[in-house]
């Protein structure tokens, strides 16, 4: 009996589930029948579409007089509102479908007063044909395009590069443009608005495209002379290199094998790879290391801005300096207190920020001081001839927008430069401070050669004082500079950096993609555009080095180098 009820008692429950199985099912079922049209409800109505839907009703009763009536004109009326009413929509509803748009640079990265190709691709993947499109790309006001006008854009330092073209279904339309980097930076091309219409230009669509490219313009390099340094020893003689040996553990690349090398020394991996035996290149144990600490700043109140001209120079400068040292086979490293531009700005905009509530607080300045981390520039000391790219790049992309103190970053790399190394300071004359001087006479004191390379005002308007906001203001640590008893070069300023942009760019070279062009402009642009086309590795002269000592405003050789001491009055 009790077996009995057991089983009866198990059948009801087959039965019950089985019951609620299916009863789920058509609920699913019911609710997979009822979503689709509650999502066509979500989707706004077209406005100008539904302004058209008359056209169709017009045309039916066009249609309806001309059977009643036997009139065949009015059926062809009716067919021609039709097509009025049908054609201009189709186009309205699959204009935009399958356009691609791509505006992607030649290179990465050109040279200061370089050419850079930039092809405009567009394409059309549909069978539909477009017999008018309107492309308006964005690209950077700062960069000009060659033997070309841009249009201004709402945008700020922006210009509007406009298209207009017909494109044939499947058919693909590419057209080169040229720019040349007049002024350091990271530029973005895009994003790009689209407009397409209908045979008759009855309805016009438009639509963005989301397809954004980057393009780093690095700084201006001249030769150290030109910022009042000595070629061959710009910091002081350097000291006797100390290689004793080459570190195993530290590979930096390969070479081909000549005959006496240790078989341990042999790269196995690379000798598969290229087929002939290849040989282990180790860094040696003792390098000599330049240490570059660049201040952006050119005014102490952030709230004021900051001097173009003069930061370009301390820029360039440092630019100069890393080359100079990475082509001497030194370690050089880079250190900065300005912004850095991230490259993926419209990645990071539609990245969604967690809210601020379900963080805690240390979860919250952990990830503030990890996002401030990344974008600060500091690259460590290296030796490779990458380091000059990584070096470049970083001053590319860096922002006169300051977090953070000279001082501080001074303090913390104290400790983890090599002995003997070499640390050169850049910044603006007015802004060495005394916990600067500090930090800098600390190096000293434990065997660091230090340099500072100062910008000057040359006499322009200065910082205003709280006091006077007409008056310019003398810099406050004038008295301090003369006792720090540190060696100095006084690079110039705003009259000495557009003396070396006209050097190296010419005397009409620069200007912006929106400003209009005269006709020696034109001409030298376009001829600069047929050189780049002729031959695409082109690149602009370097600035040669000049005995004039006049160009450099110092004297050159050891007159140079002289501390403020010395130029302190008795």
């Amino acid at each position: 009996m009790r077996q009995r009820a057991r089983s009866g008692h198990d059948e009801f429950d087959d039965e019950q589930a089985n019951l609620e199985r299916a009863l789920i099912s058509s609920r699913i079922r019911f609710g997979m029948l009822l979503r689709i049209p509650q999502r066509r409800r979500d989707i706004a109505p077209d406005l100008i579409l539904r302004g058209r839907r008359p056209l169709y009703g017009f045309a039916v009763l066009l249609a309806l007089l001309s059977v009643v009536t036997q009139q065949p004109l009015l059926f062809v009326a009716a067919l021609l509102l039709l097509a009025l009413a049908v054609l201009p929509e189709i186009w309205y509803r699959f204009g935009l479908l399958g356009v691609r748009i791509s505006q992607r640079p030649s290179s990465e990265r050109v040279a200061f007063g370089g050419v850079v190709d930039v092809p405009l691709v567009i394409e059309n993947r549909k069978p539909l044909p477009l017999p008018w499109l309107e492309v308006n790309d964005a690209f950077p006001d700062g960069l000009p395009t060659l033997g070309l006008t841009l249009a201004l854009s709402p945008l700020p330092e922006r210009a509007t590069l406009v298209n207009t073209l017909s494109l044939w279904a499947y058919q693909r339309v590419r057209r080169h443009y040229r720019l040349r980097g007049v002024a350091r930076g990271a530029y973005t091309f895009g994003p790009a608005l689209l407009r397409v219409s209908d045979p008759c230009g009855v309805l016009t669509r438009e639509g963005a495209s989301s397809n954004v490219s980057a393009l780093l313009v690095h700084p201006l390099i001249a030769p150290l002379d030109r910022f009042g340094l000595s070629p061959r020893a710009p910091f002081g003689e350097r000291k006797a290199s100390q290689r004793l040996h080459e570190d195993p553990l530290r590979i930096v690349g390969v070479r081909d094998y000549t005959p006496g090398d240790d078989p341990r020394r042999i790269h196995w991996q690379a000798t598969a790879r290229m087929g002939t035996l290849q040989s282990k290149m180790y860094e040696p144990s003792a390098r000599h290391t330049l240490m570059i600490f660049l201040d952006a700043r050119t005014f102490a109140n952030p709230n004021i801005g900051y001097d173009p001209p003069l930061i370009e120079m301390a820029i360039s400068a440092a630019a100069s300096v890393a080359s100079w040292g990475v082509a001497q086979g030194y370690a050089v490293g880079l250190i900065s207190n300005g912004t850095l531009a991230t490259r993926d700005l419209a990645n990071r905009a539609a990245t969604p920020a967690a809210p601020v509530g379900a963080l805690h607080d240390d979860d919250l300045a952990r990830q503030i001081a990890r996002a401030a981390a990344h974008l600060r520039l500091r690259l460590p000391p290296a030796a490779p001839p990458e380091q000059a790219t990584r070096i470049l790049d970083g001053l590319a992309r860096l922002l006169p927008y300051t977090g953070a103190s000279m001082r501080q970053m001074l303090v913390s790399e104290q400790r983890r430069l090599p002995t003997g190394a070499t640390v050169v300071y850049i910044g603006a004359e007015s802004l060495v401070d005394v916990p600067t001087l500090i930090a800098l006479r600390q190096f000293r004191a434990r065997g660091y050669a230090v340099s500072l390379l100062l910008t000057t005002a040359e006499g322009a308007a200065t910082e205003p004082s709280a006091s006077a906001p007409d008056a310019p203001s003398e810099p406050a640590n004038a008295h301090e500079l003369h006792l720090a008893n540190l060696p100095i070069i006084y690079i110039g300023g705003r009259a000495r950096w557009r003396a070396l942009v006209a050097s190296a760019l010419g005397a009409d070279a620069q200007r912006r993609a929106s400003s209009p062009l005269s006709d020696r402009q034109r001409a030298t642009e376009r001829q600069l555009a047929r050189s780049f086309a002729a031959d695409p590795h082109w690149a602009p002269p370097a600035l040669r080095p000049t005995p004039d000592a006049s160009l450099s405003g110092l004297a050159p050789g050891a007159a140079q180098r002289q501390t403020v001491a010395e130029r302190a009055p008795a």
